[in-house]
């Protein structure tokens, strides 16, 4: 069975990820960015199972590769093809689009760097890439010390620390973002082990295993409760295991309540210094951790709290997809809508209404592009075709 709350939790990210792609009030753009990536890192780790590729790191290597770099490298070249397409036929001969204005030799060896900044006309699969490396970092701490949370915590710690003080103090970018892996694999972290507190209730009968995968496609195998409660081994101490209980308590409700402070805060003092991963942008250490996992932990507990809401799951199951594809869909819904009402860019910036109706429109948009592309393409997320397509193609061969 699935996580239902986890396919919620990445429907609300990576909802947020396209309306934060519009030009945002200020208040919310920030806030938005104070957490969403963040939050994406974390259900990835949640998501990981580390028992299963205990002994094998190859095979984790080539899963991952499979499951994320391809879709990169795929999503990469079928969007740069897009845009190619779109400025010649929109204005032949001229150069609308900064990424064509270099040279092919550039532009390969962009897409190959993997950096957001520099694959700049869909800066989004940034994540793909980082995501890559944030798992063989935190494999590669599994592999010593998962039995030893408190040692897999200081080296996350040490991960964190050493991320940040990059951001801050080097003057270029690693390749694929190994740089922005470094402070990703705290969340990362933080969410594999959040797993392991979070309460396993399973139906009569029914497995109680998590498949492993990324935050943004994995399949989830468990049914949780609604609640965020926390359970140890059944031989732990029961008057430790309701302390425990009740220190969950404070810290949710804590980061809810800085959460909630935080967004307040920016309503009344609206700030553009925004932070953002995908440029090294953390601001203050402590100030970037808190805020990202304040956030983190109110979605979390909305997720598992507020309900079911089927269009919050479709769109998780297939955020991969959203994530590759919103952008320059954006690009081309908000061309439509500059031609259609005959004003300029500009017009739309800081436009709450505009920016919600876009964000509607794009999902919309997608779900053809969604079924398209698991029934007919897989392959381009780095999955099998399925066998209840393969039955159908040979059922017509027959006939």
């Amino acid at each position: 069975m699935r996580l239902h709350w986890i396919d919620a939790l990445k429907g609300i990210g990576i909802v947020l990820v396209v309306f934060a792609h519009h030009s945002l009030p200020i208040a919310l753009d920030t806030y938005i960015f104070s957490f969403h990536m963040p939050l994406f890192f974390f259900i990835s780790g949640f998501l990981f199972d580390f028992g299963k590729y205990a002994e094998s790191a190859a095979g984790f290597v080539k899963g991952r590769f499979r499951s994320l770099i391809v879709p990169y490298f795929c999503f990469a070249l079928l969007t740069f093809l897009f845009y190619f397409l779109l400025d010649t036929g929109f204005q032949p001969g001229v150069t609308n689009i900064e990424f064509l204005e270099n040279s092919a030799l550039y532009g390969i060896y962009s897409i190959l760097y993997a950096l957001g900044p520099l694959v700049s006309y869909n800066p989004p699969l940034w994540f793909l890439s980082c995501l890559f490396v944030t798992e063989l970092l935190f494999y590669g701490f599994a592999k010593k010390y998962y039995g030893e949370p408190g040692k897999l915590v200081l080296w996350l710690t040490a991960a964190g620390v050493v991320g940040y003080l990059y951001s801050v103090y080097v003057p270029f970018r690693l390749p694929w973002n190994a740089d922005v892996a470094l402070a990703a694999v705290v969340f990362y972290g933080a969410g594999n082990l959040f797993r392991k507190f979070v309460e396993r209730e399973t139906e009569p009968g029914s497995g109680s295993s998590l498949n492993s995968g990324s935050g943004l496609s994995a399949d989830s195998g468990l049914n949780t409760g609604s609640g965020l409660n926390v359970s140890l081994s059944t031989n732990s101490d029961s008057g430790f295991r309701e302390k425990v209980f009740r220190a969950e308590k404070f810290f949710l409700w804590a980061f809810i309540l800085l959460n909630l402070l935080y967004l307040g805060y920016l309503l009344a003092f609206p700030t553009t210094d925004k932070l953002n991963m995908n440029v090294l942008k953390y601001g203050g250490f402590f100030s970037f951790y808190l805020l990202a996992f304040s956030g983190i932990f109110t979605y979390v507990y909305l997720s598992k709290n507020v309900g079911s809401s089927k269009i919050l799951e479709y769109y998780g199951r297939n955020s991969l997809v959203v994530l590759a594809l919103h952008f320059p869909l954006k690009d081309v819904l908000t061309k439509l809508a500059i031609l259609s009402f005959g004003v300029e860019l500009e017009y739309f910036y800081y436009n709450l209404a505009f920016a919600l109706s876009l964000t509607v429109l794009n999902l919309i948009c997608l779900v053809p592009v969604i079924f398209i592309i698991n029934n007919y393409f897989p392959f381009i997320l780095g999955k099998k075709r399925s066998s209840r397509a393969s039955k159908k193609d040979r059922s017509s061969q027959v006939s």
